[in-house]
């Protein structure tokens, strides 16, 4: 049986015999859309769930900030219907606030803003939250008349489920806050009927900002699945069911060698990208299996996963973190670690080579190496997109 793998741009076939091939899987089997990306947009924001049309959400002569997940597919068509429509409703002024860097084609009489979490002079005040947290947010959100945040919706190591509502807060607070966001970790899969308390103070800050009207974005296997868009609590319902019906992948049984795919085509594969792809392995393989990471992933250690080099034991990995739980890395940090501790990893990424070694990793220097491991393997499962994937082992 032919398998491919994809990560990024690249694809690898894999030859399995099917009594040892546990299941597989490339990506949500969604019908793709015979429509434009801009036409499934302008739908949505004319559609809402619970709320007006976004047309009837603006009046001239407002000041709109769009913040903006830089990681949204499609990014570039996306930003360019939103702001088409805006513009239509003859707003006075449109700002787009990410952490991305400005884009060569940005339209006319649209500022662009890069938040920069250690610049004071760009946090503002808004109020203090029901737990008695200050909370900090970009100026530009907290000015505005209007708010419309564009995010993707996936699952998120932190909050559970990610969308337009975490593009706001954490993603645009500052520095203390997204290190305090660094050291929580949700516990298991994410749940709908019991949201983490981290994605319930997400949401808290969209109500006092006044943030009602968001946008979410749900990717496919290569392009736009959906669009979903109205009021943040319709948009975070139903975002979170549209992500566990797309990217829920179910085995009835763990396996020896687990070969993941990390990143998606057109963009690069950051360090998160490739730790939430090993989170998804880790629920797949057996204790004392294989993981075999296949990817782009092009990354340098912050100080948190400098604390793993060297480590001489994999499997005490995890002791070497404590007390970094405010490094900006330490998520992606505590990953690895639980990785390493659960099963042995093979990556292939465009990391030097010495480096993957310092963290206990065994480099593969070319894709194809991993079809020998298959080879040897009992059992397999093999994942494409394994960093927008959550696992599910039936009966575990």
């Amino acid at each position: 049986m032919r398998i491919a793998v994809d990560f990024q741009d690249e694809q690898l076939d894999f030859e399995i015999a099917e009594d040892r091939l546990v299941g597989h899987w490339s990506g949500p089997a969604i019908d793709p859309s015979p429509e434009p990306t801009a036409a499934i947009f302008r739908r949505a924001v004319e559609n809402p769930s619970e709320f007006p049309a976004l047309s009837l959400a603006v009046v001239p002569g407002d000041r709109v900030v769009v913040p903006l997940d830089p990681s949204t597919p499609e990014f570039t068509t996306i930003l360019g219907a939103m702001i088409e429509a805006l513009q239509a409703s003859q707003v006075d002024g449109i700002t787009v606030v990410s952490t991305a860097p400005e884009p060569a084609d940005l339209p006319a009489g649209v500022s662009w803003r890069i938040h920069d979490p250690d610049d004071r002079s760009q946090i503002a005040y808004l109020s203090s939250s029901t737990e008695g947290r200050r909370i900090y947010l970009n100026k530009y959100l907290t000015d505005a008349d209007i708010v419309v945040p564009i995010g993707t919706l996936g699952y998120d190591g932190t909050l559970g489920y990610r969308g337009p509502w975490s593009v706001i807060f954490p993603g645009l607070s500052d520095r203390e806050t997204l290190a305090r966001y660094a050291g929580l970790s949700a516990v298991g899969p994410p749940d709908r009927d019991q949201p983490s308390a981290s994605l319930l103070e997400s949401a808290e800050v969209s109500w006092l900002l006044g943030c009602q009207f968001q946008v979410g974005v749900l990717a496919g296997h290569s392009r736009v699945a959906r669009v979903i868009a109205g009021l943040e609590t319709a948009v975070r319902s139903e975002g979170a069911q549209a992500i566990d019906d797309a990217w829920t992948f179910r085995v009835d049984d763990r396996a020896d060698v687990v070969v993941v795919g990390v990143g998606v085509p057109g963009q690069p594969t950051s360090l998160n990208d490739l730790a939430l792809g090993l989170l998804t392995a880790t629920r797949l393989v057996r204790r004392g299996g294989k993981i075999v990471a296949l990817s782009k992933a092009r990354f340098e250690t912050g100080p948190a996963l400098s604390r793993l080099r060297g480590v001489e034991n994999p499997r005490s990995a995890l002791n070497r973190l404590r007390g970094r739980e405010a490094d900006i890395d330490y998520p992606a940090a505590r990953i690895i670690a639980e990785t390493l501790a659960w099963a042995d990893v093979y990556l292939h990424s465009s990391v030097d080579p010495d480096l993957v070694e310092d963290l206990a990793m065994i480099p593969l220097e070319r894709p194809s190496e991993a079809i020998k491991l298959v080879g040897q393997a009992p059992s397999c499962i093999l994942v494409s997109q394994a960093d927008r994937t959550r696992a599910l082992v039936l009966g575990e």
